[in-house]
């Protein structure tokens, strides 16, 4: 089952910017921790929007506050009664498929399908988990991991692109390819650009 993504904006109208910005990278890293510079940094929101959405969330047990001397730090809350949705909200929507998406949106024309699988698609990844994106269209490998290092480094996480010209996905596709056929037959998958029923006139 393939997941798209149609409700960004709805995410945009339950969360603002900043709120949106610090929830990406703390639940989308959620077993590492973030002092307020770091926060800050990563974000591009001043101090005191940045410390207004901590003390909101840390209040409301979205996020824990631990402090080391001088340095308070803030991580996801893994004992919110909504930690898993709320990971999965980001995932899905303006965390990491975001990120990927907006690294390939320059070459999007060249682009027929583009969708994340493995761990990350199942929601079984951890923080050292690579992140498999699947790319199929007129577009070289090189395009592609040139397009995703600013993912990588925005991320801090390895970006894994396996990318195919459509002539060459279609033959695997009806050679049964191994790799291409497990891919394919796996549940869940993100969708970064175009959608299921695309892949499937591409697999036909």
């Amino acid at each position: 089952m393939g997941i798209d993504i149609f409700d960004k904006e709805l995410c945009t109208f339950l969360f603002n910017k900043t709120r949106r910005s610090l929830l990406a990278l703390l639940y989308g890293r959620p077993d590492e921790t973030f002092y307020i510079n770091q926060l800050m940094q990563s974000t591009g929101s001043g101090s005191g929007a940045v410390q207004r959405e901590l003390k909101l969330m840390t209040e409301a047990g979205v996020l824990s506050r631990k402090q080391s001397g001088n340095l308070v730090y803030y991580q996801a809350n893994p004992h919110c009664p909504i930690f898993d949705e709320l990971k999965s909200i980001v995932r899905k929507t303006f965390g990491v498929t975001d990120v990927i998406r907006q690294s390939l949106a320059t070459k999007a024309d060249k682009v027929r399908v583009a969708f994340i699988f493995g761990s990350v698609a199942r929601s079984a990844d951890d923080r050292r988990s690579d992140i498999d994106v699947m790319v199929v269209g007129r577009i070289s490998f090189g395009d592609v991991v040139s397009l995703l290092s600013s993912a990588e480094e925005k991320l801090g996480r390895e970006v894994n692109p396996v990318v195919y010209p459509v002539s060459e996905f279609k033959q695997k596709v009806k050679e049964d390819h191994h790799f291409v056929k497990t891919v394919l037959d796996e549940g869940e998958k993100i969708f970064l650009i175009g959608d299921e029923g695309e892949l499937r006139r591409l697999a036909g």
